[in-house]
């Protein structure tokens, strides 16, 4: 009898693969096939949902009013103009001309507030007074500067071509705070045009250069030295009460803009909108810059210098009822929105590589592929400076049906679209619905690096390295260092014959290095934070100890906390910006940002070290 063995072999999908490009080719196989893509992909449901045809939008806001800088605590707040000046001027902006020490004012500023001076006496026709003043030898410029001030090619041109021949705009204004012009040089001129030339000129010296009031820190007040970084805050009003409604406008209801509400009713919020930037690196702000703060004490008053005094200010909130044509939002190499329809060329998603760890990638394919045809635009127009709340939203369908979606009057059963919102700072978590228009600069034009330091870790030597690679100039422009290593002048020997090894106390370091050592936190704070201070090597040549060229580090004489030198390194700038304005202002300040290192460096510092005599093998020399 044949016997049967019967053995089963089990067949089975397995679709674990890397590759992400397996379910973006669309890869066919039968007719069957197309018909359950088709089925998959949701082409043979009929769903009698409705296009969005109009949209109605109801929105609050408050603007901005106060404005506080946290460089160093205590500082008061400060009204906010509606001036069209951007915010990042406002934050950075440092002051250049020093009346109490016009030695200290640039050779720019100086120069270019002496030529504005003589503008601004020309329009009112007292050239006779801007010339009496410049053949003044005590008010001309004389491009002074400390011995070991670093020079380059801007400080010979200004030495050669303006030192002694124009008008020193900071020696002027020093002389009007001791008391005004002297009488000699104003004979003649008409008092009222004069002073309002005057103030004119120092109106404009303070908006374009800074003007530094005497014994004030040059530091700027937003400026956390041993951070490296700006701190400040801006304060709204109170917001509108919200008018929450679970039913939509009627279909026929015409959207109106409302007037502004100076007066929040009585059950509206009492506390002020206060948004901290802690940590503002100088790039450029955003609304993602700045974070809510809640903090109860201040809404309580139980601390007024807490409190930055918006929740007084009137005529800064108001709220708009608007309609709009809500358009598809498209954008370049966007899928189609079918399935089966040809798309650019130019364009291949399925080329996206990425594997199973790749979330990144993977959610951008996914958002392009899946959801980017869900997104409709139809702006709704809000003044710049200001904190935004959606009260609601009502879309109209092609079919007329009008449908109430989640804004800050569904908040509580609605937790979507919160990604543009900004985090609770401080007080208590939760959902808080508004948007932050900044009067940001948004592109701004920088200048090559007036001062550049970079901070970075040795592992070798056990210490962390502030390299001062640009400075500042007398003339205010930079100039670069030299990074030559420093000889030392070794004794010579008492025998003629030239040794193998030479010991040394510590091996030469480039003049522009200069050692952050660690030291203890203050006193009275012992759980206060770890700092690098600067400290200081012996100059061989002059016997001196080195100290600071840059501004940079001469502001961080107090130390920078340990955790900001990161292993990666970080760098500071100081550069002049230029924005332009939607209303065609032009302006221009000088700040400081801080930016990623480069990794760690080598400073090649050792102590008690032997080092081949560098003379040996040299013939003598006469």
């Amino acid at each position: 009898m044949d016997q049967t063995i019967v053995r089963w072999g089990r067949v089975e999908p397995h679709a674990a693969t890397p590759d992400i490009a397996v379910g973006l080719a669309a890869e066919t196989a039968d007719p069957l096939w197309f018909l359950l893509r088709q089925w998959q992909l949701g082409e043979l449901t009929g769903d009698d949902g409705g296009s969005p045809v109009a949209l109605d939008t109801k929105v609050s806001w408050s603007r901005f009013t106060r404005y506080r800088p946290e460089g160093t605590p205590g500082r008061p707040a400060l009204p906010l103009g509606d001036d069209a000046a951007p915010l990042e001027r406002l934050v950075e902006q440092e002051a250049l001309i020093t009346p109490g020490d016009p030695a200290a004012t640039p050779w720019t500023a100086a120069v270019r507030a002496g030529r504005s001076l003589r503008r601004h006496l020309a329009a009112r026709h007292l050239t006779a007074v801007a010339d009496a003043l410049a053949a003044r030898p005590e008010l001309r410029f004389d491009a002074t500067a400390p011995d070991d001030a670093p020079l380059g090619p801007d400080e010979v041109r200004y030495r050669r071509l303006l030192a002694g021949r124009v008008l020193d705009g900071a020696k002027v204004l020093a002389l009007l705070a001791d008391g005004g012009l002297p009488a000699g040089a104003t004979a003649g001129a008409d008092p009222g045009a004069l002073e309002d030339a005057l103030r004119d000129w120092q109106r404009e010296l303070a908006e374009d250069w800074g003007v530094l009031a005497p014994g004030a820190d040059p530091t700027p007040p937003s400026w956390v030295p041993d951070r490296l970084e700006y701190a400040f805050s801006l304060a709204a009003p109170p917001l509108p009460p919200a008018e929450p409604s679970a039913e939509p406008p009627a279909a026929d209801a015409p959207a109106a803009d409302a007037p502004a509400a100076d007066a929040p009713a009585a059950d509206a919020p009492a506390a002020e909108l206060v948004l901290r930037a802690p940590a503002y690196d100088g790039t450029g702000l955003a609304w993602y810059d700045l974070d809510l703060d809640l903090d109860t004490g201040r809404a309580q008053d139980a601390d007024p210098g807490r409190a930055l005094g918006a929740a007084a200010d009137g005529g800064a909130t108001g709220q708009r009822t608007a309609t709009a044509l809500p358009a598809p939002l498209r954008y370049p190499g966007m899928p189609a929105d079918r399935f089966w329809e040809f798309e650019d060329a130019r364009v291949s998603l399925g080329a996206a590589t990425g594997g199973p760890t790749d979330l990144a990638r993977m959610l951008a394919v996914d958002f392009a592929l899946v959801h980017s045809p869900d997104w409709y635009l139809a702006p709704v127009e809000v003044p710049v400076g200001c904190v935004a709340r959606v009260d609601w939203v009502v879309v109209r369908d092609t079919f007329g049906a009008a449908t109430l979606v989640g804004t800050a009057a569904t908040r509580a059963g609605d937790g979507v679209g919160r990604q543009f919102q900004p985090a609770a700072a401080s007080g208590p978590e939760g959902d808080h619905p508004l948007l932050v228009v900044l009067p940001s600069a948004g592109s701004a034009l920088g200048s090559p690096p007036l001062e550049r330091v970079a901070l970075q870790r040795d592992e070798a030597a056990n210490l962390a390295w502030a390299i001062e690679q640009r400075v500042l100039g007398p003339s205010g422009r930079g100039v670069e260092l030299p990074w030559q290593q420093i000889e030392f002048d070794l004794p010579r020997a008492r025998s003629a014959s030239a040794y193998e090894l030479v010991w040394r106390l510590a091996t030469p370091v480039a003049r522009s290095w200069t050692p952050l050592v660690p030291v203890a936190p203050r006193p009275g704070a012992p759980d206060g934070p770890r700092l690098l201070r600067r400290a200081r090597l012996l100059e061989t040549r002059t016997g001196e100890l080195r100290a600071a060229r840059s501004r940079i580090l001469r502001d961080a004489a107090g130390g920078v906390r340990d955790e900001e030198v990161t292993r990666g390194g970080v760098e500071v700038r100081m550069l002049d910006q230029l924005v332009r304005r939607p209303d065609g202002s032009s302006h221009v300040w000088r700040g400081r940002e801080k930016r990623p290192g480069r990794g760690e460096a080598s400073s090649g510092l050792r102590f008690d070290a032997a080092t081949p005599d560098p003379d040996r093998g040299r013939p003598d020399l006469p």
